[in-house]
């Protein structure tokens, strides 16, 4: 990333503001000062503007664990927003990838890259999304196979085959493909059952496992990696 890119991204100035401070001699890379506005920044320089050392922020995707009775959404509505979890730092840059209704727990991601929060929400790339769900009443095992067809949900929507693994008698896996308005909800009520909660475990490649509920945490460069792969992005232009 060129250096004029790097303190524009990570601080609260401008282009052009940032490249005034450049070429008056206030950014140090490594204590020295650097008069050249495109400098390609290297992954241990240590960047200073008027002494004071800026932490990279572009850590590309961020997972969170989402708590009850937030809403997916940058600012608050009926609901506080899910931004309020996360560090003022990232409120710039990074966007929520999708959504989870406000009663609906599990992973989330917040990304700082458009092509793949894009990609990552899209049908075509046919990405899975993995659900905790339990219900009011016994699961009849013949739900297994009627999930595995397409299903009539309504309002002329045809939902993707998806997979259910029964855990015991009123809590399952279910894994889409898509995501359609309530298309869970929507789908157990069409066999006249009511979804009690419902919590996405995994997304894509990677999984929730044992994030704390209200927490998160920025993906390993091997996992932002595996989700560029995941939709067909070349690796080597995003990192």
């Amino acid at each position: 990333m060129r250096l004029d890119c790097f303190l524009s991204r990570n601080t609260d100035c401008s282009r052009k503001s940032v490249k005034k401070y450049i070429l008056q001699s206030k950014v140090k890379i490594n204590g020295t000062v650097c008069l050249d506005v495109s400098y390609k920044i290297k992954e241990d320089d240590v960047i200073s503007l008027n002494d004071k050392v800026i932490d990279n922020i572009k850590n590309h995707v961020i997972a969170l664990n989402k708590p009850e009775n937030y809403i997916s959404s940058m600012v608050d509505e009926r609901y506080p927003s899910l931004m309020r979890l996360i560090d003022s730092k990232y409120h710039k840059t990074y966007r929520l990838v999708g959504r989870l209704d406000y009663d609906t727990t599990g992973l989330i991601f917040l990304t700082d890259n458009g092509i793949l929060n894009a990609r990552l929400t899209s049908p075509k790339y046919e990405i899975e999304k993995k659900y905790l769900v339990k219900v009011n009443h016994l699961l009849k095992d013949s739900l297994v196979s009627s999930f595995s067809e397409p299903n009539d949900i309504g309002r002329g929507e045809i939902t993707k085959p998806a997979k259910l693994e029964i855990i015991d008698s009123k809590s399952c896996y279910i894994t889409i493909k898509e995501g359609k308005y309530h298309e869970i909800k929507r789908l157990f009520g069409k066999y006249n059952y009511d979804v009690i909660s419902l919590k996405r475990v995994s997304f894509g490649p990677i999984e929730l496992k044992d994030l704390e509920i209200g927490k998160y945490r920025v993906l390993s460069e091997e996992e932002y990696i595996s989700l560029l792969r995941s939709v067909k992005m070349k690796v080597e232009e995003y990192l």
